[in-house]
């Protein structure tokens, strides 16, 4: 609060001043500007101050400078380097507008430093950039490309990439003055790239002109065309005036180095007009000296000295030096080719004065030569001779220049080189410092965070374990439960409704005397349900056989064909009543099997008679007996197939489970107890055998099983709980 004070005093007493100084006419403005400044901090003040500065850039500049300056001397008051910073930069870009280009370095190079101090990346990649564009208008491309490369490098670095893009160009433009064409186009394109990436018009744009001027320079005309035309369409659909008239000269120089004149002086008239409009001068005269040339060339010189003269008169106006230097020379060539010598020779000097007064020694390289072609021409060879050394100094000049251009690249590449090594060496050292550290201050916490790690997984570990035990004596115990349930429920199911037919059947008897031939009918109709009733309990006995493990086998050298025949004669009258034909084929010579024939006879005949029981009335059912080889080892293949509905897909897998019973959507019939497929596909295994259901085609059922000829050791059916409940 102490040191709040005076420094508040301080700023009150430094807008009194402020006040006192300016002019009448902007008293309203400052007071305004105090009544916000009363809501306000230091540091916001400061910050207002400079927004206000880049607010008037471009449009006002005396306020912009005013307002930088007042933001300057708050900041420095206040010890606010950033702001101080800011305020050099706002005043960097008024003495770039005011042409006052010493002035501009001193502010930016007071603003990098103290970018520098702040570690402010991307504020010291503007600035940077800043101080390049400065030198290259000083014509000191050297320095330019050095701060130019600075920059890109840490705008890379962050990631930044529309300042890369820019700064790419401006390093593209570096090359091209250079005359390094191939180095610029690569930048150009680069640039091109990125815009493209950030859909970014105007920079596509400009990288496309820039792409097709470096093009036009190494008589690539063809590519050059394609850009610009591409370019057009993309500032059509964008609105885009100033960058079309840009386009529309390059254009006119396209159609122009191909000796196209009529087309390049449209397009070059057309950009007259269209930055007639714009209102920049220097781009207005270069664009009347390009429709001079285009007058020129065609002959017309009276049109061409108009529009030199328009050009020039407009340049000198506009303080445009190196324009105004560049068309005098373009007019002493055209007096020159008309032999009008005073002009001609006028105009050269002319043009030499100005280029040697801005030190552009390309320009003072071409009116020597010009001076030399000129005296030459008239017949003056001294004064040729004159200019002739004067032309042979300035390549010298330009020669040492560019050994210098290319030094300082090789210096700033090292440079580059040596201050990425040196950030890698600094990275690589404090990496090591912080892994140190991070191990002696770690070292501790790991071992003592394994340790209580340790102790959470084996309690976890063991409380987990004694959870996973009662559920599993849980489930086990739940599992009998609903296995005795199960049992009873299927036994219940089964024999109920036989018991219940005999019981009925037995009532009708008991009743009275009836006709021999009804108490036949209904003897026989006692006879088959305890025959079911008998067959389900047998299947019974027989599964638990199996599941306990003392089913024991009766194999003796047993032909099957006979058992086939056999079953098919027993089914026959079942087969009659259900209106079904049994076929069968079985080949003559088939080698016996080493069975219990009594089993395998019990299988085939479950086989048949589910066929029959299970399909509607018409089927018909084919039974096959073949022999097949596998592995060296004769196999017996039998197959009971019919063309009825079959068994649905998602009911394929269950056939063979104990106590499944399913159902077809396909018929109305169920398919069987559950007992008799399972306790047949138990009884194959116990011969080494295989059974197995497919589809019939193209409609039906073919229910199989492979069985081996010789004996086979095959281990007893270990007892299992694993009972199914009916489906």
């Amino acid at each position: 609060m102490i040191i709040k004070v005076p420094v508040r005093l301080l700023t009150a007493c430094l807008f009194i001043f402020m006040v006192s100084g300016l002019f009448a006419e902007e008293s309203a403005e400052i007071d305004s500007l105090k009544k916000i400044l009363r809501s306000t901090t230091e540091g916001e003040t400061v910050d207002l101050m400079n927004q206000l500065s880049e607010a008037h850039a471009g449009k006002e500049w005396g306020k912009s400078q005013r307002y930088a300056n007042l933001a300057l001397d708050l900041a420095i008051s206040l010890q606010d380097q950033y702001g101080q910073a800011v305020a050099h930069t706002n005043l960097t870009l008024f003495y770039i507008e005011q042409a006052n280009y010493r002035d501009a370095l001193d502010h930016a190079m007071l603003a990098l430093n103290i970018f520098e101090s702040l570690s402010d990346d991307y504020q010291l990649a503007i600035t940077l950039r800043t101080i390049g564009r400065t030198y290259s208008l000083l014509n000191q491309s050297d320095q330019s490309l050095d701060y130019f490369l600075r920059a890109l490098m840490i705008f890379e670095d962050i990631s930044k990439d529309e300042e890369v893009a820019a700064t790419v160009m401006m390093v593209g433009d570096v090359f091209s003055q250079w005359g390094q064409t191939e180095k610029a186009l690569r930048f150009f394109e680069r640039s091109l790239g990125i815009h493209e990436k950030l859909n970014d018009h105007e920079g596509v744009l400009r990288s496309e002109n820039k792409l097709a001027q470096t093009l036009m320079i190494l008589r690539r005309f063809e590519e050059a065309q394609n850009h610009l035309e591409r370019a057009l369409v993309i500032a059509d659909e964008n609105d885009a005036f100033k960058l079309l008239a840009n386009l529309y000269t390059s254009l006119g120089e396209l159609h122009y180095h191909q000796f196209q004149l009529s087309t390049a002086q449209k397009y070059f008239l057309d950009a007259l007009e269209m930055k007639r409009t714009i209102g920049d001068q220097g781009d207005i005269a270069v664009a009347l000296s390009d429709v001079a040339r285009v007058y020129q060339e065609s002959g017309d010189t009276p049109k061409g000295i108009f529009y030199y003269e328009q050009g020039q008169e407009l340049a000198e106006a506009a303080g445009e030096d190196a324009i105004s230097a560049e068309i005098y020379l373009q007019m002493g060539d055209l007096y020159m080719q008309e032999a009008d010598q005073t002009k001609a020779i006028q105009s050269l000097l002319s043009g030499l004065n100005i280029a040697e007064q801005i030190q552009d020694f390309l320009t003072i390289e071409r009116a020597n030569h010009l001076l030399t072609v000129a005296y030459s021409r008239f017949g003056q060879p001294g004064k040729a001779l004159v200019y002739q050394k004067a032309l042979q100094l300035t390549r010298d000049e330009i020669n040492r220049q560019q050994s210098n251009r290319r030094v300082a690249e090789l210096e700033i590449r090292y440079e580059l080189d040596k201050r990425d090594r040196e950030l890698d060496e600094l990275k690589g050292e404090a990496f090591i410092k912080d892994i140190e550290y991070q191990r002696t201050f770690t070292v501790m916490w790991v071992v003592f965070g394994f340790s209580i790690a340790i102790l959470v997984l084996f309690l976890g570990f063991v409380f987990y374990r004694g959870r996973l035990i009662r559920k599993a004596e849980q489930e086990k115990m739940e599992q009998a439960l609903r296995i005795k349930a199960d049992f009873t429920a299927m036994l219940v199911h089964d024999l109920k409704s036989p018991l219940t037919s005999v019981f009925g059947f037995a009532e009708l008897l008991k009743m009275g005397e009836k006709p021999y031939d009804r108490i036949k009918e209904i003897a026989v109709t006692i006879r088959k349900t305890s025959q079911k009733m008998l067959q389900l309990v047998n299947e019974m006995l027989d599964l638990s056989k199996f599941e306990a493990g003392k089913m024991v086998l009766n194999k003796t050298e047993t032909p099957l064909k006979p058992i086939i025949n056999t079953s098919i004669e027993m089914l026959g009258p079942v087969a009659d009543q259900n209106e079904t034909e049994v076929t069968s084929s079985a080949p003559d010579g088939l080698p016996p099997c080493h069975c219990d024939a009594l089993k395998i006879e019990q299988v085939i005949t479950n086989f048949i008679g589910n066929a029959i029981e299970h399909t509607p009335k018409g089927t018909k059912i084919h039974v096959k007996l073949e022999e097949i080889k596998k592995g060296g080892e004769a196999f017996l293949y039998f197959s009971v197939t019919d063309n009825g509905p079959g068994v649905d897909k998602d009911q394929q897998d269950k056939i063979f489970d104990k106590y499944a019973q399913l159902s077809s959507r396909k018929t109305a019939k169920g398919l069987g107890s559950g007992l008799g497929l399972a306790v047949s596909q138990m009884t194959i295994e116990q011969h080494g055998g295989k059974v197995g259901y497919k589809d019939a085609e193209p409609v039906g059922s073919v229910f199989y099983f492979t069985i081996p000829c010789k004996n086979q050791d095959i281990p007893k059916v270990q007892p299992s709980n694993n009972i199914q409940a009916q489906a």
